[in-house]
């Protein structure tokens, strides 16, 4: 490819043809989470280019199809589907489509404060192997959620998928082994007393590393992440069972019916009763 011009102009351009769908923190709170500033997805055409010499963000954007070009080490390579471009803050990037040409991307940007894996700030840009399928998917459904009903509880669950990917792309392997083997752990025994020093000893690490490591790949701390998987099964049990919310209550590992109610209308944004009737209408 042609070497990059020494007077790269910084440039913002989504060209006269290029349709995208996107959403922030305005339509998903859920996004502060995990520090992320906006997801989307492009069907890019000539026109669609991009240039910044230090962005306060990180990004990843992985290609659907078609075929577009990446700036790497002052060149222009090509990106088809099966790969995506990564960039850390405050290091130059740029992206473009040639005449002629048609991408689909899908992205996602976080605010430098978010530490993802293998990306601190001014490293160069690269390009990973990765399927989209699931980061598509996700960001997708998310901005269907975000222009239909809306629903927070949704929403959150829609986010968190979204940063899974991200995850997924940057860290094939699925993180650290020692988090894997802790939520495969706490999802065998979902109601069982799990607090964090046994959360720690069953990952056979300090607290404080086990802190760090949840808000690194989960981006929430070990407790919150224990809560927000207990309301998940819950959600799941509530929308498809006639089960008694005490009975999902105890499962879900709350002795008491009022506390698991209190927790699961902080996650979803409606207590469980009203959650069931809703979407059995839905269903």
């Amino acid at each position: 490819m042609d070497r990059v011009p020494k007077n790269l102009c910084e440039i913002h351009s989504l060209g006269p043809a290029t349709h995208e769908w996107l959403v922030g923190t305005r339509q998903v709170p859920a996004f502060h989470l995990t520090h992320t500033r906006v997801a989307g997805y492009s069907e890019a055409q000539h026109g669609y280019e991009f240039v910044r010499h230090s962005p306060v963000f990180s990004q990843v954007l992985a290609c659907i199809g078609g075929e577009g070009e990446v700036l790497i080490d002052g060149r222009w390579q090509r990106c088809p589907a099966g790969l995506a471009y990564v960039t850390a803050p405050r290091a130059l990037c740029a992206y473009q489509v040639r005449p002629r040409g048609r991408w689909q991307v899908c992205w996602v940007l976080y605010e430098e404060v978010m530490q993802l894996p293998a990306l601190e700030a001014g490293q160069a840009p690269r390009l990973v192997r990765a399927d989209a399928t699931g980061l598509h998917l996700a960001i997708e459904g998310l901005c269907h959620e975000a222009g239909a009903e809306a629903e927070q509880g949704a929403m959150e669950f829609w986010a968190a998928l979204v940063h899974r990917q991200v995850l997924r792309i940057l860290q094939p392997a699925g993180g650290d082994p020692r988090l894997s083997q802790l939520w495969s752990a706490v999802r065998h025994d979902l109601g069982g007393a799990w607090d964090l020093s046994r959360m720690a000893k069953c990952a056979g690490m300090s607290q404080e590393s086990l802190r760090r490591l949840c808000l690194r790949y989960v981006g929430r701390p070990p407790l919150s992440h224990l809560a927000h998987l207990r309301m998940l099964f819950a959600a799941d049990l509530l929308s498809c069972t006639r089960e008694k919310i005490a009975s999902i209550a105890a499962r879900a590992g709350y002795g008491d019916a009022f506390a698991f109610s209190t927790a699961f209308k902080r996650v979803m944004r409606m207590p469980p009763s009203r959650y069931r009737l809703r979407q059995n209408r839905s269903a």
